[in-house]
């Protein structure tokens, strides 16, 4: 294993991190963070939305079920 890497010099295998790149690692952990902001804000989104959907339902359930409290079915079951 070693003589397979042995032709790479230590010298010449370095990353110069120039300004340009510093500014392109700069950009795209700024673009990355928004992303998760953005997508965290649209999961709580969905989450109130959903519980209202669920609110919704469980209201019309209520108004139904006092409604057929009121009106009892004429059919007497014999």
């Amino acid at each position: 294993m070693i003589l397979i890497f042995s032709y790479v010099k230590y010298s010449e295998a370095s990353f110069p991190m120039t300004g340009q790149y510093t500014a392109l690692l700069l950009i795209t952990s700024v673009i990355w963070v928004l992303l998760w902001f953005g997508y965290r804000q649209n999961k709580i989104n969905d989450e109130i939305k959903n519980k209202e959907k669920e609110e919704r339902i469980n209201a019309k359930i209520q108004r139904r079920k006092k409604l057929e409290s009121l009106y009892p079915s004429s059919k007497k079951k014999v």
